[in-house]
């Protein structure tokens, strides 16, 4: 019996090890702060750079390693107030193709923050999880914080709104 419970031991002690040795990837999704005008591509209005200085605040204390924003005046500029903060630069994407897998490739093991639309962040995370989980963003919504982490097999996903 005291053999038994040693074997048991060991397995679960070894898959433990295994698990903890697998990289954590966190990825932050967030839409841009709010906007200036209802034009095509308009700057963020007082409020939204107030928003986005909120965001910095919010994440101050985490470590990001990379930055994604749209290529709207909207995205990059709440993504680059947030990377302005911890000397980071803005990696530019399309929206029509961006994929979390291939952004989990090329950021295993690491924290990144993608900034985006009420009508694309859903859809990438729904894709992404195979199921719809979460509506589009009504669009007078601008804290919304989507997490996702992402260990081994494991994806765990969360959304915590933010009222900053």
């Amino acid at each position: 019996m005291k053999l038994i419970t040693l074997i048991f031991c060991f397995i679960f002690t070894t898959h433990a090890l295994s698990q903890s040795t697998v990289e954590k990837t966190t990825i932050y999704l967030i839409r841009h702060a709010e906007k200036n005008d209802s034009s095509k591509d308009p700057e963020l209005s007082e409020k939204g750079k107030t928003r986005a200085e909120n965001w910095t605040n919010y994440f101050e204390e985490i470590s990001i390693d990379n930055f994604y924003s749209s290529a709207t005046k909207r995205t990059f500029t709440t993504c680059s107030i947030i990377a302005s903060s911890k000397q980071k630069e803005v990696q530019l994407y399309d929206h029509r193709n961006l994929s979390i897998k291939e952004i989990l490739l090329e950021n295993k093991g690491r924290t990144i923050l993608i900034v985006g639309h009420s009508n694309t962040i859903p859809i990438l995370i729904n894709t992404f999880l195979g199921e719809e989980v979460y509506p589009l963003i009504s669009e007078n919504e601008y804290g919304s914080l989507f997490t996702l982490t992402i260990q081994g097999d494991s994806v765990k996903y969360l959304l915590t709104y933010l009222n900053n």
